[in-house]
């Protein structure tokens, strides 16, 4: 009888939580993710598709096992073109246009499905080249130093309501709503055909029109590669592997936190890059290895990304030190 009366309350709060807009869900909002830029010396255009699943569990914190409810699902997809232009040596323009598609899954009976897609939200960065010593040829020990921000425009829609006209979760919209800044730092140290890039970006968010804030996020990645060129041939291959961490803050609105938002975790990744001439493709795979979101009641599965770009041109005076 007990358990019965668990599996009532708990199938109660699961129907009510999207009518009430709860919190608790994947997120799919965001913004900027640079990962590893192609060739730092020419200007790109290019597409990349990226993709990352949640699990929600409304009754309890995540433990399969144990949970009385079979939680519902998220999955969200940006595609994404990208573009990066170099007005001066030293100074590097990037843009990042994602258009999305979020899915969820509620196991109701009947099941309750949401889908929305359209423009999220853009991002436009600029990277400033403190040091650089990757065009010295002579040298088997090469460094490169990026430094820079930007900004994060609302464009991405923030309102979207289910069937019902009750607003969706703000984790499931297209965008946040709020003009937020970016910060990040790139270093790529280079021993022959070896090297390890570190990349850092940090958002700050502010309060949308709604009052909602998401918390603010930090991204870091180490991650090792190692160049090889098939000789007599216009292809190299660059295998990858590393760590990525992302953290996330509490949520607010109307100044107050809400429960059950923010969060961590540690990703391993493996990916490949493959050059022939002017096109690049690339591929990534990360598995969460530890994770504790939103007060542990997500639980985030592996994420892809898949990505082509066209390198055209070159920088102006590349060459010179730097």
């Amino acid at each position: 009888m007990k358990n019965a009366l668990l599996i009532i309350v708990a199938l109660l709060g699961l129907a009510v939580s999207p009518m009430q807009a709860c919190d608790i869900c994947g997120c799919g909002v965001g913004g900027y993710y640079s990962g590893m830029l192609p060739q730092y010396h020419k200007h790109f255009i290019g597409l990349r598709w990226r993709f990352s699943q949640f699990k929600s569990y409304p009754d309890h914190h995540v433990n399969p096992v144990n949970s009385v409810v079979a939680p519902s699902k998220e999955y969200f997809h940006s595609f994404e073109l990208m573009a990066r232009f170099y007005p001066h040596r030293r100074v590097q323009l990037l843009a990042f246009v994602p258009l999305n598609y979020n899915y969820q899954h509620t196991p109701l009976s009947p099941p309750i499905e949401q889908a929305l897609v359209g423009l999220g939200d853009v991002s436009l960065m600029a990277l400033y080249n403190i040091y650089n010593t990757s065009f010295i040829a002579e040298k088997d020990i090469k460094h490169n130093v990026l430094l820079g921000g930007g900004i994060k425009l609302p464009t991405g829609a923030f309102q979207r309501t289910d069937e019902s006209g009750n607003q969706l979760t703000p984790n499931f919209q297209l965008g946040t709503g709020s003009v937020d800044f970016l910060v990040t730092g790139i270093y790529t140290f280079r021993y022959k055909r070896w090297g390890v890039n570190t990349n850092i970006n940090y958002k700050i968010n502010l309060p949308n029109a709604e009052t909602y804030r998401f918390g603010n996020q930090l991204k870091a990645a180490l991650t090792a590669f190692m160049l090889h060129k098939f000789e007599k041939t216009k292809w190299g291959i660059l295998p990858q592997l590393g760590l990525a961490v992302e953290q996330a803050g509490y949520n607010f609105k109307n100044g107050y936190q809400r429960i059950n938002t923010g969060g961590q975790q540690l990703l391993a990744t493996v990916g490949v890059e493959a050059y022939c001439g002017d096109v690049q493709f690339s591929a990534t795979y990360q598995q969460p290895i530890w994770q504790h979101l939103s007060d542990g009641y997500v639980e985030a599965g592996p994420q892809f990304m898949v990505g082509i770009n066209y390198l055209f041109g070159r920088a102006p005076t590349i060459m010179k030190k730097i």
